[in-house]
């Protein structure tokens, strides 16, 4: 059943995430018994909502109606004003276009609806609209300091993880234990802050400068919290903190910053997490927080730049791609070696992972082609990427019918490693990928084929392992399926490497990717081996120069941590693993 009515005016209020809206609406909407609905219609984008309505007294459409006071919750921040507003409950319903409405600003519409609701009824309804409308409003400064028993709280770093996420790094102290609830608030978007989810830091800084005040404090008092989807552009960040007695005061965040790699290092340094607490720490806050981060910087296609030194090989058989990131030299290495064993029917593609070093790289391929006379490309990336897509533009460009992805600190110890491989893959059309054998400097093996195996002091992840690491290499010579194969040197075709996506750019920086890409390989029906004939020299993570820091290690754990959810957790398909043996 229709009814009529008007609404004369609304505002979107960010104090209490939502509209306010204002007018009257006719007899029967008091229908007992059904709760109500409100959509509002944005050009046909829709928020649909269970409102707070309150019915209130109004002289002047008393013979038709009633007066209302109503709150729709919206917290999707659509772009302008509603078209139009539907009501339904029960049988009823109330339709109304909102073009002739006044718009009050977010302060005039609250006072509006607080004097109209002190003549109105009490009940339920009211009750909660008074709560609502009476709250106080931010306005900038901090209000926390004002409560009867004292909180501390600050926000040392807080960054945007596009599109709509904010990563804070901070602490808090409670002594009394009088928080009952905090909300983070950007416009009119809002998220709980829950302590149970976050991960606590030790901040002995903190701890110990308030430890003579108040004493017995933890030193774990550091915070770092992800919230997805609360940040709106333009809009200031701050946190709401209601006491037990009802007190409500704001903590305000200075320089928010737009997150990139350089946050990833920051945020990732702060941290130490073993056993249970890596996987809450990485499933709640670093996991997401690093995945909207790297989504967004890998969001548009980068340019790139591609100089040939010497002629182009014509239908190559194999094109080799190596990235370089960290040290340059080791191509100039490499060249010396191919330029004497490497058949000329493949050909060479560097790609550059870091623009600032553009102008360097191009005067050493000019020096490094006018001595060695090995045809070579040079392909530029307009950005630093990483591992994975360094490797993806190679294969971009890529012109072989193999591809063989080389990291630029692997050097050959024979001349027909790559024909090994060759042969290999093209002998049994099964077989996926290619590895070879990669020793150290000592003779030692540092790569045989992988397996994977759980870590219990880590989250009891799967890790990829290297079973033969440090023995000595093996005097037979052998071709035999594994696992999985290191990216450091691995050949396939590039029609199935095109077919199944190529590197996955999820990863971040470098590791797993590897993995990812035989388990892919695997999925898809094909086998990973090693040829033992194909054995090279492998100057491991040298390529990518000091990589000590914890923030590295760290990411290499949000990079298995990437890995569990693709192939471990909920798989349909179950990794191998080297598991134990029981003992009788």
């Amino acid at each position: 059943m229709a009814v009529p009515g008007n609404i004369e005016s609304l505002a979107y209020c960010p104090s209490i995430g939502g509209w306010l809206v204002l007018g009257w609406i006719g007899f029967g909407w008091d229908a007992e018994g059904a709760q109500p609905e409100a959509t509002l219609n944005f050009g046909g984008r829709l928020v649909v909502a269970e409102p707070i309505i309150c019915v209130i007294d109004r002289p002047d459409v008393r013979k038709v109606g009633t007066g209302i006071v109503m709150f729709i919750p919206d917290q999707r921040d659509l772009k302008g004003m509603p078209h139009d507003l539907v009501l339904r409950r029960g049988d009823f319903a109330f339709s109304t276009p909102l073009v002739s409405a006044q718009q009050f600003d977010p302060q005039t519409a609250l006072t509006h609806g607080r004097n109209l609701l002190a003549h109105a009824t009490r009940s339920e309804e009211w009750q909660n609209l008074i709560s609502l409308l009476e709250r106080p409003l931010f306005t900038g400064p901090d209000t926390i300091e004002s409560f009867d028993r004292p909180v501390f709280m600050q926000v040392d770093l807080a960054f945007v993880c596009p599109p709509s996420g904010l990563w804070l790094f901070g602490w808090m102290l409670d002594p009394f234990a009088t928080i009952a609830r905090m909300t983070l608030r950007c416009g009119g978007r809002s998220a709980v802050i829950d302590p149970r989810e976050w991960i606590s830091i030790s901040r002995a800084d903190v701890s110990s400068g308030f430890g003579e005040q108040f004493g017995g404090l933890s030193p774990k008092c550091g915070f770092l919290a992800y919230f997805p989807d609360v940040y709106l552009p333009g809009q200031a960040p701050y946190i709401e903190i209601e006491t037990v007695y009802g007190e409500i005061g704001f903590k305000a965040m200075a320089n928010v910053r737009s997150a990139g790699v350089d946050t990833i290092k920051d945020m990732l340094q702060r941290i130490d997490l073993r056993y249970d607490e890596l996987v809450q720490g990485y499933d709640r806050v670093i996991g997401p927080a690093i995945e909207a981060i790297n989504t967004f910087r890998l969001r548009n296609e980068v340019g790139y730049t591609r100089m040939d030194f010497g002629p182009r090989v014509a239908s190559p058989r194999c094109s080799i791609i190596i990235p370089l990131y960290g040290r340059m030299d080791f191509m100039e290495y490499q060249l010396a070696f191919f330029a004497g064993t490497l058949s000329p029917d493949h050909e060479i593609i560097y790609v550059l992972d870091d623009p600032t070093r553009q102008r360097e790289l191009e005067f050493l391929s000019a020096s490094c082609y006018a001595r060695f006379r090995r045809p070579f490309t040079l392909v530029g990336l307009a950005e630093n990427l990483g591992y994975a897509p360094a490797n993806n533009m190679g294969l971009k460009v890529a012109s072989g019918e193999y591809i063989c992805f080389l990291n630029s600190d692997v050097f050959p110890d024979e001349s027909d490693w790559l024909e090994y491989m060759l042969q290999t893959a093209e002998n049994d059309p099964k077989v996926g990928i290619v590895g070879a054998l990669l020793v150290f400097e000592d003779e030692t093996v540092q790569h045989d084929g992988c397996t994977y195996e759980r870590l219990p002091e880590f989250g009891n992840w799967v890790f990829c392992m290297h079973p033969d690491k440090g023995m000595t290499s093996p005097k037979v010579l052998r071709v035999h399926e594994v696992g999985g194969v290191t990216g450091a040197c691995m050949v396939m075709k590039a029609e199935l490497a095109r077919r199944v996506g190529g590197f996955d750019q999820g990863y971040v920086v470098g590791d797993f990717e590897d993995a990812d890409l035989c388990e892919k390989v695997k999925t898809a029906g094909f086998s990973c081996m090693v040829d033992q004939r194909a054995r090279l020299y492998h100057l491991e993570r040298q390529s990518q120069g000091n990589q000590a820091a914890s923030w590295r290690f760290n990411l290499t754990l949000y990079n298995a941590w990437r890995f569990q959810n693709r192939w471990v957790r909920n798989a349909e398909r179950s990794l191998v693993l080297d598991e134990p043996e029981a003992v009788a």
